[in-house]
């Protein structure tokens, strides 16, 4: 079977057994299908080779197939892969003080699970618990914090829970970046803020210096919990090993998953703070924890890949060829105004905002005709969407310039592109999923 029509196969299987709309986004965009990586590049199906700036929206922190992880993670294999909820192991317990160790603040209990959809659920679960009868939690407009039904209700991104609401009412979203909102809207009412302290998703934003600093203090003033999503942000990856290190902030829940074990196995874990787990314990609240989460496979992945960023100094070289990139992408959006309205982004979590959804798509398809893979940002009715630029943190500056190039060449075919097509495209695009494979095909 040719590779062209192996592709066909896996995609029909795909759009039938999996998602219909990655399917299509596939073919459209001729996308290859990956079937091997290392380092910061990935191989598609037909043999081409793609430098990976998504990284799976940020995951693979330490690169593909890093060999001193994978060397940890198959002596864990041969030792032990899993044990039985409720059993403790060395593993598990080295990875809590490390983190304990590495976090700014003094912390107490540490509860793992697989996702950060389902660390979120629990702190939901114990924020209402503990600050009863306080009801209010406030999250940011535009943030995300997962797709799991209780996760949702702080989801800022309000599209995506449409079909069945969000699980509860008392969840009030304020404008990120807003000191003045803050102000506003939290009093002794309030339970909980749950914040990313770089906004991540399609909506890529640093807030203004002290934004944090003014949230922790007051949340302390009024008695309310604040609880720190950094799923996207930690190890390294916003140039700081915790990018609440920006502000000096110390949050009362620290939600840690992705870049943590490197993106060799799933694993989350929320960090409850010394003072918080004295107040009350986690288990005394929430016997609901995950029957895998923390497993001895994942947790001596996570303590590998903590080893690598860290011998590696990959936490400044990523400040350092963070510089490089989100310079570099603030000088792309000063030459394509017409396709790009800014760059936002800190250390290597950066991207470019595009003027709607046709202009991602085009830049997002171009690059990867020119061997380079990008994080889209899967929202095809955005205004202004980020296509983000996440690269592992060992990236080298030849590497950087070499996708700065690529993306230069593409912007500048993109905005040679009459206006009337442009808007033609936008309203394709804004439409694409709704529209049949065979039409699909023909159009792509």
């Amino acid at each position: 079977m040719s590779a062209s029509t192996e592709r066909a196969v896996l995609l029909d299987r795909c759009e039938r057994h999996w998602s219909a709309a990655a399917a299509k986004l596939y073919r459209i965009a001729h996308s290859d299908v990956e079937t091997a990586a290392e380092g910061g590049v990935v191989h598609g199906r037909d043999g081409r080779r793609y430098i990976d700036f998504a990284c799976s929206y940020g995951v693979f922190i330490v690169g593909h197939r890093h060999p001193l992880v994978a060397e940890r993670i198959q002596q864990a294999l041969e030792q032990l892969a899993w044990l039985p909820p409720g059993t403790s192991h060395p593993s598990r317990a080295a990875l809590s003080a490390r983190l304990a160790a590495l976090a700014p603040g003094d912390w107490g209990e540490v509860h793992y699970m697989n996702s950060g959809a389902e660390a979120i659920e629990q702190t939901l679960r114990y924020v209402l618990a503990v600050q009863a009868p306080r009801r209010r939690i406030l999250a940011m407009a535009d943030s995300y914090h997962g797709k799991t039904l209780a996760a949702m209700s702080v989801l800022g991104q309000n599209r995506t829970d449409t079909s069945f609401g969000p699980v509860t009412n008392a969840v009030e979203f304020l404008p990120y970046g807003d000191i003045a909102a803050l102000r506003a809207a939290i009093d002794d009412t309030v339970a909980a803020v749950y914040i990313e302290p770089i906004l991540g998703g399609m909506h890529l934003t640093v807030p203004p210096p002290g934004y944090l600093a003014e949230l922790r203090r007051l949340c302390d003033a009024a008695g309310v919990l604040l609880v720190a999503d950094e799923i996207q942000t930690a190890f390294g990856r916003c140039g700081r090993m915790f990018a609440c290190e920006y502000d000096a902030v110390v949050p009362d829940m620290l939600v840690l998953s992705k870049g943590l074990t490197g993106g060799y196995a799933s694993i989350a874990c929320v960090m409850y703070g010394a003072a918080l787990s004295a107040r009350c314990p986690v288990e005394q609240v929430d016997r609901w924890g995950s029957s895998q989460g923390g497993h001895p496979f994942a947790c001596e992945a996570a303590l590998a890949a903590l080893d690598v960023i860290e011998s590696e100094q990959l936490v400044e070289r990523a400040a350092r060829q963070g510089e490089r990139l989100c310079t570099g992408l603030r000088e792309l959006a000063r030459c394509f105004p017409r396709t790009v309205i800014d760059a936002p982004g800190i250390g290597l979590m950066a991207g470019l905002r595009l003027r709607g959804a046709a202009c991602e798509s085009l830049l997002s398809m171009e690059l990867t005709k020119r061997g380079v893979h990008v994080g889209h940002s899967m929202n095809e009715r955005a205004k202004a969407p980020v296509l983000r630029f996440y690269p592992p943190l060992a990236v080298e500056p030849e590497t950087i310039d070499q996708v700065l190039a690529l993306t230069a060449e593409s912007l500048a075919l993109i905005e040679r592109k009459p206006r009337l097509a442009l808007a033609l495209m936008e309203r394709f695009v804004n439409r694409m999923y709704a529209l049949p494979n065979r039409l699909l095909r023909r159009l792509g």
